[in-house]
């Protein structure tokens, strides 16, 4: 089969997933074809799949459709940036998400063959991984457990690494596992090689975003997979404390970095021009506290904690305590080492405008701008000030900066 023929095949298995599981068919789209010898069956990195056209010539035409909604899970559901943990095994972690995917899939099939449809995704025969032990579980959680079975010498069902369905690209052949199947290789994923930490983020979101309207669309229809509902409600809400992102987040944005334009006097004498070092410590964040009547009560003081701790952890050189309801009520700044004030006023409606007003006039402009809410307001056009929104309750979007749900 020549490449031009297997190219005619995938674009009809593309137009089976429009047709067949429409909620695959945007990350199905976004992931071209590249024929690649050198990989045993399948694999993406998020930006393409590479497939082996020798194996792909043995595929059934709706195993293709199985393939490539598979593949597209991958970085749906974050495994790229998700696993495998730091120092961990990336083909453990393949298998870990492969048992996640596949189940995930056999779910989707039993919900569509309960309609009386035929089965979206047949799989070739073969050991893969699609172990009923595993369901509901997290993908890490599937990690931790198999990590543990291995190292203890188990004799569970668990195939091995050489017998999972979606093994190394380069691997070819294969034994028995411990089910005593004969091996049967699917398709895999490895993190993108060639991207810059700040490129690989915007792939991430950009992945996310197909994964929440993919959601949002299939959900409107009554047809998205519990496994991927699942996700995606992790994604917007996740469960990590929200303090500790919202910590995490700051010390990104204010970091201390190296200044190539300023030289460091204390190295005048050796000879050498050197870099200063910048810190970039919260100048002016400014921390927008809504004390609107809906806010009242628990809330106010995990308002006071987080800043109290921003002042204490972080240490900023400034910070900015302005609180507002539909007017600015309050304006109070703190230096490290001063005990935040817990005298509220407030109590009417939200509005941020008149916050954002304020600190657009702020000079100079503040590093990253914290509002503290339950999101319930008016909002003015993006500031264009990097902004956290940390919201108790309430909506979880904005129109601008970046949401984290405090419940």
């Amino acid at each position: 089969m020549t490449n031009a023929q297997r190219d005619k095949r995938v674009e009809i298995a593309q137009v089976r997933v429009l047709f067949q599981v429409p909620f695959f068919a945007a990350a199905v789209a976004r992931l071209p074809i590249v024929w690649d010898e050198s990989v045993g069956t399948a694999c993406t990195n998020g930006k393409v799949i590479r497939w082996c056209p020798s194996w792909f010539d043995t595929l059934e035409d709706q195993h293709l459709v199985t393939l490539l909604c598979h593949e597209a899970c991958h970085p749906l559901l974050g495994h790229l940036w998700r696993l495998p943990p730091p120092g961990g095994d990336h083909e453990l972690a393949n298998i870990s998400c492969d048992h996640a995917v596949n189940l995930m899939l056999k779910e989707f099939s039993a919900l569509r063959m309960a309609g009386g449809f035929a089965d979206p995704f047949p799989f070739p025969p073969g050991n893969y991984c699609c172990d009923e032990q595993y369901k509901g579980m997290s993908e890490e959680a599937i990690y931790a457990r198999i990590a543990s079975q291995q190292s203890g010498g188990s004799n569970g069902s668990t195939p091995s690494i050489k017998t999972r369905l979606g093994s190394t690209g380069a691997q070819k052949g294969g034994s028995g596992g411990p089910s005593g199947g004969t091996s049967s290789k699917f398709g895999e994923f490895e993190a993108p090689k060639d991207l810059d930490q700040s490129t690989s983020k915007v792939l991430q979101n950009d992945w996310d975003g197909t994964l929440i309207q993919a959601c949002k669309l299939a959900k409107g229809q009554g047809n998205l997979p519990g496994g991927m509902e699942r996700f995606v409600n992790e994604l917007v809400s996740p469960k990590v404390a929200w303090n500790e992102v919202l910590r995490s987040l700051l010390r990104e944005t204010c970091s201390d970095d190296w200044d190539f334009m300023t030289p460091a006097v204390e190295y005048d004498q050796s000879g050498f021009i050197l870099p200063s070092l910048r810190s970039e410590r919260m100048q002016s964040v400014v921390f927008g506290s809504d004390w609107s009547g809906s806010t009242f009560g628990d809330l106010v003081d995990q308002f006071h904690v987080e800043k109290q701790q921003c002042l204490d952890e972080l240490r900023p050189s400034k910070l900015i305590d302005i609180g507002f309801d539909t007017r600015i009520v309050s304006e109070r700044e703190y230096l490290p080492g001063d005990l935040v004030d817990k005298k509220i006023g407030g109590g009417g409606g939200t509005c941020f405008k008149e916050l954002f007003r304020r600190i657009s006039e702020m000079q100079p402009a503040p590093k990253v701008v914290v509002v503290l809410t339950d999101l319930c307001g008016t909002f003015p056009d993006d500031p264009g000030i990097p902004t956290i929104w940390v919201v108790y309750g309430g909506a979880s979007e904005a129109p601008f900066g970046q949401v984290i749900k405090a419940d």
